[in-house]
C-alpha cells in the first residue's frame, strides 16, 4: 500500500526497514524474473522453427509480440502441422508436446504479470504480500486477484517450474529442424538461376 509520510506517498516497502523484501526474497524473485526472460525468448526462438523461419528473422517479428501473443501463435502452428501437414515434417509426439506446455506456461506467466506489475513488501521472512492496488470493490470478483500473499517456499517452486520449463523447451527446439538464413538465400538463389 501506499502510506503518507507527510506531503510524500511511499511505496509499502520503502515505509520501513521491516516492510523491505529479505535478500533471499528478492533473489529469488530475480530468479524467477530471469528464467521467465529465457521462457520468452525460447517461445519465440520455438515459433520460427515451427514457421520454416530463420531466427534472425524471427526474433525480428517477434519481439514486437507479448508472450501470451506468441503463445497463441505456437498454439495455430501446431494446429496446421497436425491438420494441414498431417504431422509429416514434425512428429505428432513433438507436438503433442509443446501443447503439453501451455498449462506451466500460463501458470508462470501469470505468477511473472504479478511481479511485474503488484507492489510487493515483506508480511514475514518466509512471505510476501502484493497487490494491484486497483479500484474493485469487495463484491467484485476481481477484487480477489488484486492481491497475493506468496510463502518463499512457492517463489521457490515457481522458480524451480520456470527452469525446468526453460530445460524442456530447449530440448523440443533441438528436435525440430532448423532453417538457417544461409539455407534461404541459397534456395532463393537455386530458383532464379533455375
Amino acid at each position: 500500500m501506499l502510506l503518507s509520510r507527510g506531503d510524500v506517498f511511499m511505496p509499502m516497502n520503502h515505509s520501513s526497514k521491516y516492510a523491505e523484501l529479505t535478500a533471499e526474497q528478492a533473489e529469488m524473485l530475480g530468479r524467477f524474473v530471469v528464467e521467465w526472460s529465457n521462457i520468452e525468448f525460447l517461445l519465440g526462438e520455438l515459433l520460427g522453427r515451427l514457421l520454416f523461419t530463420p531466427s534472425f528473422l524471427s526474433r525480428v517479428y517477434g519481439d514486437e509480440l507479448t508472450a501470451y501473443r506468441i503463445q497463441s501463435a505456437l498454439e495455430k502452428a501446431v494446429i496446421i502441422h497436425k491438420v494441414r501437414y498431417g504431422c509429416t515434417v514434425i512428429p505428432h509426439e513433438t507436438l503433442d508436446r509443446i501443447e503439453g506446455l501451455r498449462i506451466s506456461i500460463d501458470r508462470l506467466r501469470g505468477m511473472r504479470n504479478r511481479f511485474s506489475h503488484f507492489c510487493w513488501t515483506r508480511q514475514t521472512d518466509e512471505a510476501i504480500f502484493g497487490t494491484s492496488f486497483s479500484a474493485f470493490l469487495p463484491h467484485d470478483k476481481r477484487h480477489e486477484k488484486d492481491y497475493r500473499l506468496l510463502s518463499l517456499d512457492e517463489i521457490k517452486e515457481a522458480h524451480k517450474e520456470a527452469w525446468n520449463l526453460v530445460e524442456e523447451i530447449s530440448e523440443v527446439i533441438k528436435s525440430i529442424p532448423e532453417y538457417t538464413e544461409e539455407e534461404m538465400l541459397k534456395a532463393k538463389a537455386g530458383v532464379l538461376d533455375a
